[in-house]
């Protein structure tokens, strides 16, 4: 009887044996060519089963990237959000190789993969308009930055958290929003990697990447909390939204202090349609210079009745605020000034802040106007409300009615 399994020749039987033991077949490689076995070599065709890839260094250094929702460690040139994402997350990154790391760096090696290539989607048609304020931005961050990061690692990974980070805000299902959420804090701590303060030495198109990765981070960082506090399970140890924002405020003014040294370059690059002043809006009413003159004389009458008050701290940070306010009352874009202010106060201020000195949190909440007026932005949200509200609970009588105009303003509902 003829047999009815199918004949095996040669050849075949050489690609099953090539497929099945690797111990079997030598391999060589040429430079610059894919390697082969010896066989194929022989007779100068493809080899269809070359050597199994090694693994990158990045998956190497950072082990699986979907488990990698590491923080913002101090190696990252003392990143003022390491202390928040301590406690969400398990740093995996090494600490060696994130200090060793130049500015945004070139040859960075990493595996592509069909989620980051809906990611890039994503961003392209539509998460660039997170950042975009009219056309000539909106192409900026719908070509030429995706463009730049094709060079520049750091800045594709900011790309590609962002992005996750909207689908993971307009996700309907709890399962496909935490994969989205895990996906962006993936990404994010890769792209943070790649971020340096030292600005000495960029080339133009490092100074772009560098100072569009910041703007990039800036909105991942109000839009990722703001996630979690929707999305997180009340308890009764996870901080409240005003110090969730003054750690994000510590963060905005880590990384405008790197857009500060790069502004002057980025102005005529490119990119300099990103800080050219907007006036085509309309204006309002100003009533900024009343609401500074009463902030004014408050603080005043706090430094007569108490020796100790830091009065010229303070007037330090009323003077920036209504820079911001008058701007706001004019019609201004808020994505342009909103963050100024955060930079442009002392330091002590924010201790002051953090400390819930009652004079601080009455500034804080004339502040949260600002943000009110980004409310619209998915990663702004009910940011300034949430600070007024809680603001509003901290302070006792007296001090409250000095917020009236803030919850006017927002009209926030705070129980007396």
């Amino acid at each position: 009887m003829e047999s009815l399994e199918p004949a095996v020749t040669w050849s075949n039987k050489r690609l099953q044996e090539s497929m099945q033991s690797r111990r079997r077949i030598k391999y060589k490689e040429n430079p610059g060519s894919t390697p082969t076995c010896l066989h194929c070599a022989g007779r100068n065709i493809l080899s269809q089963y070359p050597p199994r890839p090694r693994l990158t260094r990045i998956d190497i250094k950072y082990r699986s990237p979907s488990s990698s929702s590491a923080s913002y460690t101090s190696t990252l040139m003392g990143s003022p959000l390491s202390s928040m994402t301590e406690t969400r997350t398990q740093a995996t990154t090494d600490s060696k190789y994130a200090l060793t790391q130049t500015c945004l760096p070139e040859k960075m090696e990493e595996t592509l993969h069909l989620q980051d290539l809906e990611l890039m989607m994503h961003w392209c048609t539509t998460t660039y308009k997170s950042l975009a304020r009219d056309p000539p931005s909106e192409r900026i961050w719908q070509t030429i930055v995706p463009n730049l990061s094709l060079r520049y690692p750091a800045l594709r990974h900011g790309l590609l958290a962002l992005s996750a980070l909207h689908l993971a805000s307009s996700s309907a299902g709890p399962s496909r929003r935490w994969r989205y959420l895990d996906t962006a804090r993936s990404h994010r701590t890769h792209a943070l990697n790649g971020l340096r303060q030292d600005s000495q030495d960029l080339t133009d198109p490092e100074c772009n990447a560098t100072f569009a990765l910041c703007c990039i981070m800036l909105v991942f960082a109000f839009g990722y909390c703001i996630l979690e506090i929707e999305n997180d399970e009340p308890d009764e140890d996870q901080p409240g939204p005003l110090d969730e924002f003054f750690e994000v405020f510590q963060l905005t003014r880590w990384l405008l202090s790197i857009q500060m040294r790069l502004i002057d370059r980025i102005s005529v690059t490119e990119l300099g349609p990103l800080i050219a002043p907007d006036d085509s809006r309309p204006t309002m009413p100003d009533m900024s210079r009343l609401v500074t003159l009463s902030l004014r004389r408050q603080n005043s009458m706090e430094s007569e009745r108490d020796p100790a008050h830091p009065k010229d701290l303070y007037d330090s940070a009323i003077e920036h605020l209504s820079n911001s306010l008058e701007q706001l009352m004019k019609g201004g874009e808020p994505r342009v000034f909103a963050f100024c202010w955060s930079f442009r106060v002392p330091e002590p201020f924010l201790d002051l802040m953090t400390s819930h000195q009652p004079f601080a949190l009455v500034v804080l909440a004339h502040y949260a106007v600002i943000l009110h007026h980004l409310r619209d932005m998915w990663w702004m949200g009910d940011w300034g409300t949430r600070i007024l509200r809680e603001i509003g609970d901290l302070l006792e009588p007296e001090w409250r009615e000095l917020i009236s105009w803030p919850i006017d303003a927002t009209g926030c509902f705070i129980p007396a």
